[in-house]
């Protein structure tokens, strides 16, 4: 028995559901977190992460007991789309299918994370055709209306009889070939695809194939509050991102005071950049009594800000470092990072944030201290990456790494003396060996990536340490444990 098989019985069981249908919801699941439009499996857990489910997301990944979720849950991180879509594919009806999802769901996520870490999209998808061989009916032979004989002797002799018996099945086969492409081809009524999900997957590309001489346009959404009254206008690239910021205010609004028909869907826009949502999301409880005022976004700038709480104005400036703000925010470019030139001594420049890890690495390298350092000297002397981050569960870096991780390599190569060891770190949460063995990978994740640009005879040592030096209770906040979950260099000598 396959833990595929284990989840449908147990999912059957609770639920009442035929072993069938669970079969059939279960390889829904399965395409929606694997379907790379959606966003594949980081995608399907940010979906929870970004409804204030990080901590649930996190005990399904890693070792110990899955936290439940509740349907109301469900429905808010996947949205009303695709829950018509998962109905539809299994036959029954969405209130039939949110309870057995709530149940499967933390099941599916901790069998296909058996080590803590995501699987690779390969391996995700030969897992998911497994499934689906392993599910797939046994083919029943086709009925037959009529007994079939074997044909009798045939008298050599009888020269019309052995004509006959050559001719009649050919002409029998070509009215089965007439036949069958008159009502396969032509006489019958095209079968219809109930795999919404799938059917609006390949709309979209359609779409998008048509639309590829469109004009490129930023991500935008502007946000007005009007005496309690909320109206949303803007573009934004695809219904998930419309239909999480619609769940998200009516939550926190009352759906009956949000207006979002000024927001519109447009294949050609740029998505938002990594973490706005998350960050929105945590900024909306600030937002909770204000009443009157704008606040807007367009790709990394916050195009308008007004008549918001203080209190939302100071998290902001925490939240979206690095975005350029409005004039409203005073001495904020004060509190908000930016990135300025650092000179190296072979003539080249980098873009790095003052006082990051370039500028603090550069300086120290050229410190007394280092020149005259020996290792046990320089061994607790570590150096924390700024914009250096990997996908959720994986070891695959984000796109945004590579600016910095480019910066270390230029550095490398203009002190070729310089030899580093790069440490990987978790927070408490989780299991201790899990955590131990995410570190190691993302650790040597970063060095492979050094390595394949050209300076890896100066990274000479990789090693993840776990937990073991976090200092911020496991029970604490997603948002007070992030200062623990890090990669840092030191230097060698």
């Amino acid at each position: 028995m396959t833990f595929f098989d284990t989840i449908i019985d147990s999912v059957s069981e609770r639920y009442g559901l035929g072993r069938g249908t669970v079969s059939r919801l279960l390889s829904e699941l399965l395409g929606l977190i694997s379907n790379k439009e959606y966003g594949g499996f980081t995608g399907f857990l940010t979906a929870f992460q970004s409804n204030g489910l990080g901590d649930a997301v996190d005990s399904w990944v890693g070792e110990g007991d899955n936290t439940a979720v509740t349907e109301g849950e469900v429905e808010n991180a996947l949205g009303n789309d695709i829950l018509t879509s998962l109905a539809s594919g299994v036959g029954i009806g969405r209130e039939t299918i949110l309870p057995a999802l709530a149940g499967m769901i933390p099941l599916v996520v901790d069998r296909l994370t058996p080590d803590g870490i995501l699987p690779s999209e390969e391996s995700l998808a030969a897992t998911v055709a497994s499934f689906s061989r392993a599910d797939a009916p046994t083919p029943e032979p086709a009925s037959r209306p009529h007994q079939v004989h074997e044909p009798e002797p045939i008298d050599p002799a009888d020269g019309s009889n052995s004509l006959l018996s050559w001719l009649l099945p050919l002409i029998l086969l070509g009215i089965l070939i007439v036949l069958g492409y008159w009502f396969c081809g032509r006489g019958t009524t095209p079968v219809t695809n109930t795999n919404t999900a799938n059917t609006n997957a390949n709309r979209s590309a359609v779409n998008a194939n048509a639309n590829t001489t469109a004009p490129v346009v930023e991500s935008s959404f502007k946000l007005e509050a009007k005496d309690g009254k909320y109206v949303v206008t803007g573009v934004v690239p695809d219904q998930k991102t419309f239909d999480d910021i619609k769940t998200a205010l009516d939550a926190q609004f009352g759906a009956g005071n949000v207006d979002l028909s000024g927001l519109k869907i447009d294949a050609n826009a740029k998505p938002f950049p990594d973490g706005w949502w998350a960050n929105f999301t945590k900024l909306l409880p600030n937002l909770k009594d204000w009443k009157t005022g704008v606040l807007a976004f367009a790709g990394n700038v916050i195009t308008e800000a007004n008549g918001l709480p203080a209190a939302a104005v100071d998290q902001i400036k925490t939240l979206f470092t690095g975005w350029k703000l409005p004039d409203v925010f005073g001495n904020a470019a004060e509190t908000v990072r930016s990135l300025a030139e650092v000179s190296l001594p072979d003539g080249s420049k980098l873009q790095a944030y003052p006082g990051g890890i370039e500028d603090e690495l550069v300086k120290f390298i050229q410190s007394d201290e280092y020149k005259s350092g020996t290792n046990d000297s320089l061994k607790d002397r570590w150096f924390n990456f700024d914009d250096l981050n990997f996908e959720f569960g994986t070891t695959n870096l984000t796109p945004e790494s590579k600016r910095q991780l480019d910066n270390i390599v230029a550095i490398l190569k203009a002190f070729p003396d310089v030899k580093i060891k790069v440490g990987g770190y978790t927070d408490k949460k989780g299991d201790d060996a899990a955590n131990l063995k995410l570190s190691d990978s993302r650790a040597k994740a970063v060095q492979a990536a050094l390595q394949k640009a050209g300076v890896g005879d100066q990274v000479p040592e990789a090693e993840g340490y776990g937990e073991q030096f976090a200092t911020v209770d496991e029970n604490a906040s997603d948002k007070e444990r992030e200062i623990d979950r890090k990669t840092a260099v030191r230097l060698l000598k």
